[in-house]
């Protein structure tokens, strides 16, 4: 349940995401379509008035020759347009010919291609007029006489038309689109904010509720087994300390024959491994309250690891511990009850030669305390079931080793997470462990 709900989280996060990247998108697009449409417009104009200057040049020049008193004129008729504010033409040797509007905002070189910048945009045109306003050009066969002394002759070469168009108002059209293109991604950024935020309090919510029924399981878990099995076990128990005793008397006695002292002894052991089975179920039926104290964790896994070398001698296994020169809260006994059964779990888990490590991880004041091995794994669909009683994947084992680690863990504030792959070894980690400080 919980992994379908992670899920329809998960996937209404990404249509959220993907919502939101469609609409910045579009909004880039569209911004930068409207700053394209304003600079064509204003180019064209600009094209426009090179266009009706070239016309103007050529309905007046006759036969090569043009008069300079009428293309200034021409100039200053068109340069009162609003939104020119200067044009000039240039001959081929640089020499200006005309001109109108405000002159110091053409530049000295005019440029190859239409050039920007905050209030202005410059363009020019490379014209041969001589070509096209000569013999058999526009205005041939003039008729009357005319004084040539008004008339100058167009020069070989080319000539260059220069027109200076104010860009103020496009300027500020583009800022009103920047202005609201801010708004609008304003509003999506706060939007997919609010929407993180609701994802991550959904998940938060997600957890909690898995944790929330994690206890509820555990604590229906252990009232039931406090209240069919307590009482049980106990019965058990005594007769089976009758039987241990009378089987112990029999392997004792030099009346009988050496089959029968092992068969008593065979007895004595398997009662004393079914005593020690019902000994772990009393402690998960009735557990107790954590005492926590100061603890020297490196000198406690230094008397300790002595303890599990039998084990790990019989596994054929190694058991490393990494030192940490940390001191910790926590119940002494309880500890070691917990190390215990992680360290035999993986001692049975793991192939001869292999080793188990015991590591920790310090994050701010809480100590992260992991027992590792890399041996068979367990299996996923195994692993959410690892902390029920008598739930094991090794013949032999009694099923409660992990329930009992996880119920010290939960009476430490502490919290047992496995994870495991098939083949490759399992990881326990006690997390939340509280670090004392030297002083």
């Amino acid at each position: 349940m919980r992994t379908k709900r992670n899920r329809n989280i998960f996937w209404l996060a990404l249509v959220v995401v993907i919502i939101a990247a469609a609409s910045v998108y579009s909004l880039i697009s569209s911004y930068q379509s409207e700053v394209d449409s304003h600079r064509r417009v204003l180019l064209g104009r600009g094209q426009t008035v090179l266009d009706a200057l070239k016309a103007g040049i050529l309905a007046h020049g006759r036969m090569g020759r043009y008069r300079g008193d009428r293309l200034a004129v021409i100039f200053d008729e068109l340069a009162r347009t609003p939104e020119i504010l200067a044009i000039e033409l240039r001959g081929p040797d640089g020499e200006i010919l005309a001109s109108g509007g405000q002159r110091e905002e053409i530049p000295n070189v005019p440029p190859n291609r239409p050039q920007w910048d905050a209030k202005r945009l410059v363009m020019a045109r490379h014209v041969d007029l001589l070509t096209e306003c000569g013999p058999g050009g526009a205005g041939r066969g003039r008729q009357g006489r005319q004084d040539t002394e008004d008339w100058s002759s167009f020069q070989k070469g080319v000539y260059v038309l220069t027109a200076v168009l104010d860009t103020t108002e496009m300027c500020r059209a583009i800022r009103r689109h920047q202005f609201r293109f801010a708004i609008s991604i304003g509003v999506i950024s706060a939007t997919l904010a609010f929407g993180t935020w609701a994802v991550v309090l959904l998940l938060r919510r997600s957890e909690l509720a898995a944790e929330l029924e994690r206890e509820r399981e555990r604590a229906g878990r252990q009232e039931q087994i406090a209240r069919l099995g307590a009482g049980l076990a106990h019965e058990t128990r005594n007769p089976l300390g009758i039987v241990r005793g009378l089987a112990q008397s029999i392997g004792d006695c030099s009346h009988h024959d050496c089959p029968v002292k092992d068969q008593a002894k065979s007895i004595v052991d398997e009662v004393d491994r079914v005593i020690g089975g019902i000994n772990s179920f009393l402690v998960l039926a009735r557990p107790k309250e954590a005492v926590p104290k100061h603890i020297d964790l490196d000198r406690f896994f230094e008397d300790f690891l002595p303890l599990v070398q039998m084990d790990a001698s019989a596994a054929e296994a190694d058991v490393r511990y990494t030192p940490c020169e940390l001191r910790i809260l926590a119940d002494e006994g309880m500890l070691r009850r917990a190390t215990l059964n992680l360290i035999l779990n993986a001692l049975r888990a793991s192939k001869p030669g292999s080793t188990v490590q015991i590591g920790t991880e310090r994050t701010h004041s809480v100590l992260s305390l992991r027992v590792s091995d890399s041996g068979c794994g367990i299996a996923p669909d195994d692993l959410p079931r690892v902390t029920e009683p008598y739930f094991t994947q090794f013949s032999g084992g009694s099923g409660l080793g992990l329930s009992i680690v996880d119920q010290i863990a939960a009476a430490h504030g502490w919290r047992l997470c496995v994870t495991s792959a098939l083949g490759q070894g399992t990881q326990a980690v006690l997390d939340g462990i509280v670090i004392v400080e030297s002083s």
